[in-house]
């Protein structure tokens, strides 16, 4: 009789625990963190003012865009990221980080005093729905400095910043939809409409545009979780190719912007061209653990070379 006592405890642990892990394993069962601790660097190498200003933006230049001095080539954007963790962020976090404009931001407080803050977002706003009011991220905890041509100084742009990398892409789908319920209830609202206060409704197309403009790094497999997150937000003005989201984008004209991710699922590579071709601006970056290990390599090889050099100088020497 105790030993079934004994059995029956165990089992009922057994499946407490597998209850309380099968949302985590299913969070990463498809896709794998590839950001880790280090600095990348962001540099302007093509800027062409004239080109872009007929098929870009007439009234907008690239420091619109990114910040800074991206309009000028050499300018240098870093970013170094201090530590990565597992997280779950609720919904009015995602809605911040991911979504929100700075114009957005700077009516929130009205906003919330009118009863649509934080707790109406992971509340009120999904009640009425089965699904969560929070997500699995990788929360990672990062510096960055704008584009400067100057040198990078000891305090950076945004200091101490939280960031993340929602781990598993279909979830941007049920994201995009509340965020729109809750624009909704916010536009519809008589007294906010009275202070002239809305929120804009968005596509998939344009979440997609921002997770890429605002630098969100993907997750491994990159060009997996690429696919997953552009067909999950029913992207019809991008395509996928390898690990570089390709952009369909019209203003002025139509025109091309390529965002190529790197092996940690950072921007490498921002480039836009027009329709022939023809690139308008580029921005390129590098790796600086990469470049330590090829000066390393550099170095090894040198000295492999020297002591090569040595051994057949004195072994000529000794047959002479």
């Amino acid at each position: 009789m105790r030993n079934i006592r004994l059995s029956l405890i165990f089992l009922l642990g057994v499946l407490l625990t597998n209850t309380y892990l099968i949302p985590f394993l299913k969070a990463n069962s498809n896709f794998t963190n590839g950001v880790e601790a280090g600095t990348q660097v962001w540099e302007v190498k093509y800027y062409d003012e004239l080109a872009w200003q007929n098929t870009v933006d007439s009234s907008l230049n690239p420091k619109h865009w990114l910040g800074g001095e991206a309009t000028i080539v050499g300018a240098k954007s870093k970013l170094t990221i201090e530590a990565v963790s597992n997280n779950r962020f609720l919904l009015s976090v995602i809605f911040k980080k991911l979504i929100y404009s700075n114009e957005t931001l700077s009516v929130f407080p009205i906003v919330r005093e009118n009863g649509y803050g934080e707790d109406f977002i992971n509340g009120d706003l999904i009640i009425h729905e089965s699904h969560t009011n929070s997500y699995f991220i990788w929360d990672y905890r990062f510096n960055c400095w704008s584009f400067t041509t100057g040198e990078f100084v000891y305090q950076s742009s945004f200091e101490g910043e939280h960031s993340m990398i929602i781990k598993d892409p279909q979830d941007f789908k049920q994201i995009l939809l509340d965020y729109n319920d809750y624009a909704n209830s916010i536009n519809n609202d008589t007294t906010l409409q009275s202070l002239n206060i809305s929120f804009p409704l968005l596509t998939g197309d344009d979440l997609l545009w921002q997770f890429t403009l605002r630098r969100f790094p993907a997750a491994k497999p990159i060009n997996n979780y690429l696919i997953t997150l552009k067909g999950a937000l029913n992207s019809t003005n991008a395509e996928v190719q390898g690990n570089t989201l390709i952009f369909q984008r019209r203003d002025e004209q139509n025109f091309n912007v390529e965002v190529t991710y790197n092996h940690l699922g950072i921007w490498e590579k921002f480039v836009i061209k027009n329709l022939e071709n023809q690139k308008i601006y580029e921005i390129t970056s590098f790796y600086p653990k990469n470049l330590v290990y090829s000066i390393l390599a550099i170095i090894f090889l040198t000295l492999l070379g020297f002591i090569i050099f040595i051994f057949f100088k004195r072994r000529k020497r000794l047959k002479a």
